[in-house]
């Protein structure tokens, strides 16, 4: 199947895992490596959630950049949530991500994410 759009070879993917995306749910940190405009950020469950739908939050230095839902409905390993952020966000050489998940249920479920970044 062909890509819908060209992965540059300035575009990146950097990526992180929390241990828990449920019930006690734990922060994923990435340092980010060079100046550059954030395209895109996901999450890939690693087991199913119970009960309630969860969120992430994706913030830079603590300012909040956008936000996705990880349904309960049907979730199971493997599965991926992702978001686009709504306009251009350039980060800087050492700035912080972080992907917060809240609100989900379920013991030890855990999340691998990855951030897609292009050179500025």
């Amino acid at each position: 199947m062909p890509l819908p759009d060209t992965h540059t070879f300035n575009t990146i993917d950097l990526t992180a895992y929390t241990p828990s995306c449920g019930t006690t749910p734990a922060a994923a940190y990435i340092r980010v490596p060079f100046r550059c405009r954030l395209l895109k950020a996901a999450g890939i469950l690693g087991g199913a959630i119970t009960t309630a739908n969860g969120t992430v939050t994706v913030s830079v230095n603590a300012t909040t950049l956008a936000t996705f839902t990880v349904t309960q409905s049907g979730s199971a390993a493997g599965q991926l949530f992702s978001v686009t952020p709504p306009s251009p966000t350039y980060l800087n050489e050492d700035d912080v991500i972080a992907l917060t998940p809240s609100g989900a249920s379920g013991a030890s479920v855990p999340m691998h994410f990855s951030v897609a970044v292009r050179a500025a």
